[in-house]
């Protein structure tokens, strides 16, 4: 478990200093004797889809809003116990629980929220010692502005005027990988993966090995945030190959979506090595709502089949991920996905009225899944800040013997 290593680092806090300054981190802990409760985690999946990522990103800021509507103002992030995203998907889950000192990313405003917290060891048979801290869940990057982001930042990243936009990717890749290497380092700075808050997988494809590849923030440190970016959306025919040397090999990797556009079944196989005595793992999917792709034309050949194999392959992958999460039994999975788009937007479209069509398509599929995430927004109020989100600690006196615990 996390937990067991979660405080040994405790570090006075300096409101004036920042946050690699200020760099202890902690765990909260439950008290000793807890009555046992029904353990959950909660886990965030979001898909892969280039700048149909405008469709979660809005929903998260709605998600954000209604959290604080009802009173919770912790940052969004912190009541998760994994994020996961693939692609565009990996973009939004990097800049959730980002330290926002030397990003681009605007920082949400408000001090850091205080909890309190209690640590009890068990010394002897009957002696126990209970030391009492205060941690501060640190504010992050602001979610009601992800959709202006891509609004905003949709044309550095897929720069329609380049000479291979213009032609397409016949003899070279779409865009180049070095300017969208240098767009991801200004907007991520570079932070590394460990850094993240809350225990977050970012998931690419290893080419050279033929195997999903999640670049996690627990187990590939070594990985700045803008290099998992950078490999999780590194989209065939649109950017090259991201190349790192990892664990003493170098691995070609790219966008995850070839194998897990919705990265749900993975974020519960590792939702359960993280957390294995976990009872239930409640999992909140956001689609991109790729749109469900049918055909009645007769196919044969390479005629027949070459325009719409791949579509078809992308679209039994989604259908195949859903069935999958909801057999399994430990889980409760909310996939929220509707038909809101007439026609399919491609990873690239950044005019001004697809835009405007991915907005009213993320209006249209909150208001078609209202039911399943107002839900949503009442458990993650209810819940306490759970024990994986890292909290910068200090160490106030050990309360009297009597002091019951809240």
């Amino acid at each position: 478990m996390i937990t067991s290593i979660a405080c040994t680092l405790h570090a006075p806090i300096d409101p004036l200093k920042t946050i690699e300054e200020n760099h202890g981190m902690a765990f909260p802990f439950k008290p000793w004797g807890e009555e046992k409760k029904t353990r959950r985690r909660f886990i965030l999946s979001i898909d892969g889809g280039g700048m149909r990522g405008i469709i979660p990103a809005w929903i998260l800021g709605e998600i954000d809003k209604g959290l604080k509507e009802a009173g919770d103002y912790r940052p969004l992030y912190s009541h998760f116990d994994l994020i996961i995203g693939t692609s565009t998907g990996a973009l939004i889950a990097s800049a959730l629980s980002i330290p926002t000192e030397g990003t681009s990313l605007p920082k949400e405003s408000g001090e850091d929220y205080d909890v309190y917290s209690y640590e009890t060891k068990r010394k002897l048979i009957f002696r126990t010692t209970t030391k009492r801290f205060r941690g501060s869940i640190v504010r992050s990057s602001d979610p009601s502005s992800f959709a202006g982001f891509y609004m905003e930042k949709g044309s550095e990243i897929f720069p329609q005027k380049s000479m291979s936009a213009i032609l397409g990717p016949i003899f070279t890749d779409k865009y180049s990988g070095s300017e969208y290497e240098k767009f991801l380092r200004t907007l991520y700075g570079e932070h590394s993966m460990d850094e993240l808050m809350v225990s977050t997988a970012l998931i690419s494809y290893s080419t050279d090995n033929g195997m999903i590849f999640p670049i996690t923030s627990w187990n590939t440190g070594n990985f700045k945030i803008w290099e998992g970016a950078r490999a999780s959306s590194a989209a065939p025919l649109y950017f090259p190959a991201f190349s790192k040397e990892y664990n003493g090999r170098r691995s070609q990797l790219i966008d995850g979506g070839v194998a897990a556009n919705n990265p749900s079944l993975i974020a519960y196989k590792l939702g359960r090595e993280l957390y294995p005595d976990t009872d239930i793992f409640h999992i909140l999917s956001l689609s991109t709502a790729a749109p469900v792709y049918k055909s009645t034309q007769d196919a044969g050949g390479l005629t027949g089949w070459g325009g719409q194999i791949t579509k078809i392959f992308q679209n039994a992958s989604l259908c195949l991920t859903d069935e999958a999460m909801n057999a399994i039994s430990d889980v409760d999975y909310t996939r929220i996905w509707a038909p809101v788009l007439d026609r399919k937007i491609k990873l690239d479209e950044t005019s001004r009225s697809s835009v405007d069509t991915l907005l009213k398509a993320a209006e249209r599929m909150y208001s078609e899944n209202a039911t399943k995430l107002e839900g949503w927004i009442k458990m993650l109020s209810k819940e306490e800040t759970p024990d994986s989100v890292k909290l910068r600690v200090r160490r106030l006196p050990s309360p009297p013997p009597e002091e019951a615990h809240p």
